[in-house]
C-alpha cells in the first residue's frame, strides 16, 4: 500500500474500474491511519437518493442489501447491536467503524445527487446523509430491543417515527434541489451536527426553502428534534452518545459521551 496519500480523497477523482484508488482513512487515532482501496462509486444520478424505506427493510431483515448503501446500513445494525448488548466503555474502535461506513454511504449519496440542479440559495444540511442513516439505524435497533419495555417502548417508537419522517423530508428536499448535502461528515466546531437534530440549518425550514412565509412548517424537522438516544444503555435518552468517529476532515463528537 502506498503511504503518500495524507487525506481522505474527493469523490470526484479519476477513479476507474480498471484502477482502484488507494485511500487513507483516519479513524479516532490519527497516528494510526488505515489504507484501503475502493471501487468507483456505484450509485448513479439515474437512481434517486433512497428515502428511509429501504434502510428500514434491511434493518428488519425483510430485504437483502443490494447496494453499497444498504450493505453499509446492515453493518450499522451489527455495530449498534453490539453497542446495545455489550455497552463497551471504549468506543474508539467502534467509532472508527461507524465513521468508515458513514463515509462510504456519503460517497454513494454523491453519486445519486451529482446531477441535481440546486436552487441558488439552497442551504447546506447540518448533518450528512450517512450520519442520518447511522442514527436512523441506531433508533431502529433501540426500538427493536425495547419495544415491549414500558419504560422505553413508547418513547423509542416516537423517536424512530421522528427520524423516519425527518429523513424522508431531507431526501425530498435534496431531490428537489432545495437542500444540499455535505459531501462528508463535518466538524462540529464548524456547525456540523451529530446526532442529527434538524433537517434544515438554523433559520431555515421547508417553508422558507420553498419561498414561503419563513415560519417553520409543521413536522418539518427544522427545530430541535428527538435526537436523543443512549448508546450506553442507561436509558436517559439524552443527546450525545457515540460519534461516528473522526475521518481526516474531523467528523465529530466525543466517543466518551
Amino acid at each position: 500500500m502506498p503511504d503518500d496519500h495524507p487525506a481522505m480523497p474527493s469523490d470526484r477523482p479519476t477513479e476507474s474500474a480498471e484502477r482502484p484508488v488507494h485511500h487513507v482513512f483516519y479513524g479516532s487515532s490519527p497516528d494510526r491511519p488505515v489504507a484501503f482501496t475502493v471501487p468507483p462509486v456505484e450509485a448513479t444520478p439515474e437512481t434517486p437518493l433512497p428515502d428511509a424505506g429501504p434502510f428500514l427493510r434491511v434493518c428488519a431483515g425483510a430485504e437483502e442489501p443490494s447496494t453499497v448503501m444498504l450493505r453499509g446500513a446492515r453493518e450499522f445494525v451489527g455495530i449498534w447491536r453490539h453497542v446495545y448488548e455489550q455497552r463497551p466503555k471504549d468506543m474508539s474502535k467502534l467509532n472508527e467503524q461507524l465513521s468508515l461506513y458513514t463515509w462510504f454511504i456519503d460517497r454513494e449519496a454523491g453519486g445519486h445527487t451529482k446531477d441535481i440542479v440546486y436552487q441558488d440559495d439552497a442551504p447546506l444540511s447540518p448533518s450528512s446523509y450517512g450520519q442520518w442513516v447511522a442514527w436512523l439505524v441506531w433508533k431502529y435497533v433501540l426500538y427493536a430491543f425495547r419495544q415491549h419495555d414500558p419504560k422505553h417502548g413508547e418513547r423509542d417508537a416516537a423517536e424512530l417515527s421522528w427520524y423516519v419522517h425527518s429523513f424522508d423530508e431531507l431526501v425530498t428536499a435534496v431531490r428537489t434541489g432545495q437542500l444540499r448535502l455535505p459531501e462528508e461528515q463535518g466538524d462540529e466546531a464548524d456547525g456540523a451536527e451529530f446526532p442529527p437534530r434538524r433537517v434544515w440549518p438554523e433559520g431555515w425550514s421547508a417553508a422558507t426553502a420553498a419561498g414561503g412565509s419563513g415560519e417553520t412548517a409543521p413536522g418539518s424537522g427544522a427545530g430541535e428534534g428527538s435526537a436523543g438516544g443512549d448508546p450506553t444503555g442507561t436509558g436517559d435518552g439524552g443527546p450525545g452518545g457515540p460519534a461516528t468517529g473522526r475521518s481526516d476532515n474531523g467528523s465529530g463528537g466525543d466517543p466518551s459521551q
